[in-house]
């Protein structure tokens, strides 16, 4: 019974607690999800607020962002006014090649030079015909060249030597392109070796003999350039026509032109092979009509009248020059040798005749020069390993030895046919030329020369002829040039 009643009692207390006990739980699971809610909303609006701070802070890196490209931009635009302006910015240049004017990048330049040589010649024989000794300014040529929108080259050098005022060079040039250039104006004939050498590079005071036979200086117009690889330099000109070895005609008598035409090689100039860099050969040729123009007088070293046709003698037409040319340079040693002849027709006209002829002069030279003191002998101007320094020692600047050998013939006929008198004009005239030359630096050079020509008839009377005295000379001259 005790153990019922027990059981009984359990169950009601299990009726009334357990409601209470369920309704409690529930009370507790409620309260603790409303916390969480709570934290939620909490949570949610500190990531609104993170979110709603990104939001500004993004906006502000953008404005950030876009001012910097903006200063980028700015000294981006401000570096290249800067370049250009340095680009244009004028540039002053003073070298031993002259003094020169330029824009940053070399589109316009201009370059301002000259040669000047002061001379002593003295003769030592009796020779009435020669010209008297005496002091004089061989050559005083202010030079000024440059280029214009970067292309378009020019060069003016008058001369005031001798006591006289001469238009050497004035030209134009169009240099767009290495291989092919077009070129306008006055200056030297692309003919003559020799004649192309530059006045400061001679080895010695005048050059050869042979000049009497080729052009000097002329107007007109030429297409020239380098090819493979400048192993070929090439000209082709139509000038107006001068006679040999003068530039003072400014002017053509004539309608009639001379073409010019010149090749010359240099083909191992890119080798490896040191004995073989300094060798060039070439020819060149003229062909033209000259009726009634100018015709040629032979002069010597010492500047006196050797050859020239008697009176009532002038240009009929044809007027052709051939010429072949070579050089070799090696180390110290220098060569250079040339072959030319001038074919020419000719009328006389006098009282008694009226001839029209055609005759040929040939002449030839072969030139050596030696720097004893190490430079490389070079077609163009040397420049002394040591120039000359008062107090140091070595520097002595550079000592060069050269001789020549040069001789013109005359065609025999123009004697026989009269068109020139033996009593008056030689018939050959042979030089014989050695120097030596001391190059103080690349701009100074001072040089002392000894020349003797030999002529074979030249005097005497028509029926009679006799030689011509030799002319014996010696000749120093002192010459700056930049």
């Amino acid at each position: 019974m005790r153990s019922r009643r027990i059981i009984w009692l359990a169950a009601i207390l299990s009726i009334l607690i357990l409601p209470n006990l369920c309704r409690a739980q529930s009370t507790v699971t409620a309260d603790k999800k409303d916390q969480e809610i709570e934290l939620l909303k909490t949570e949610i609006q500190q990531l609104e607020q993170r979110v709603n701070a990104l939001e500004s802070l993004n906006q502000k890196v953008k404005a950030i962002d876009s001012k910097v490209a903006a200063e980028t931009e700015i000294q981006q635009i401000q570096s290249d006014v800067d370049r250009t302006k340095a680009l244009d910015a004028p540039e002053v240049r003073v070298s031993d090649q002259g003094f020169r004017l330029q824009s940053g990048n070399d589109d316009y330049r201009i370059r301002f030079g000259g040669v000047l040589q002061a001379n002593g010649r003295f003769f030592t024989s009796g020779d009435d015909q020669n010209l008297s000794s005496t002091f004089y300014i061989n050559k005083a040529r202010p030079i000024i060249s440059g280029a214009l929108a970067k292309y378009w080259e020019f060069q003016i050098m008058p001369d005031f030597g001798q006591g006289k005022f001469v238009l050497q060079d004035a030209w134009i040039n169009a240099g767009y392109f290495t291989q092919g250039q077009f070129q306008f104006g006055k200056y030297k004939a692309p003919m003559d070796l020799e004649r192309l050498q530059s006045d400061p590079a001679l080895d010695l005071i005048h050059r050869a003999e042979i000049q009497n036979l080729v052009p000097n200086r002329d107007i007109g117009a030429q297409v020239q350039g380098l090819l493979f690889n400048k192993r070929v330099a090439y000209s082709l000109a139509l000038m107006n026509g001068v006679p040999n070895n003068t530039a003072s005609f400014d002017f053509d008598n004539n309608d009639g032109k001379d073409f010019v035409g010149r090749l010359f090689l240099t083909p191992f100039r890119p080798t490896k092979i040191d004995w073989l860099n300094g060798l060039g050969f070439g020819l060149a040729g003229t062909f033209g009509n000259e009726s009634n123009n100018t015709i040629s007088t032979y002069r010597t070293w010492g500047q006196s009248t050797w050859f020239s046709y008697n009176s009532g003698v002038t240009a009929a037409g044809e007027h052709a020059r051939l010429g072949f040319q070579g050089y070799y340079y090696f180390r110290q040693l220098g060569l250079m040798a040339e072959y030319s002849q001038d074919h020419q027709s000719l009328n006389l006209t006098t009282a008694t005749v009226n001839r029209t002829d055609s005759f040929t002069n040939t002449g030839y030279m072969v030139q050596a020069c030696y720097y004893l003191t190490g430079e490389n002998a070079s077609f163009t101007s040397v420049s002394p390993i040591r120039p000359f320094a008062l107090g140091e020692e070595g520097a002595i600047g550079a000592w060069e030895l050269a001789a020549r050998i040069s001789n013109v013939a005359n065609d025999t006929r123009q004697f026989a046919l009269g068109f020139a008198n033996p009593a008056l004009s030689a018939k050959t005239a042979t030089e014989f030329a050695i120097g030596l030359n001391w190059l103080v630096n690349y701009n100074v050079k001072y040089m002392i020369d000894y020349a003797l020509t030999d002529f074979y008839q030249g005097a005497g009377t028509a029926a009679m002829p006799t030689n011509r005295p030799a002319e014996s000379i010696f000749e120093s001259q002192l010459q700056i040039a930049f």
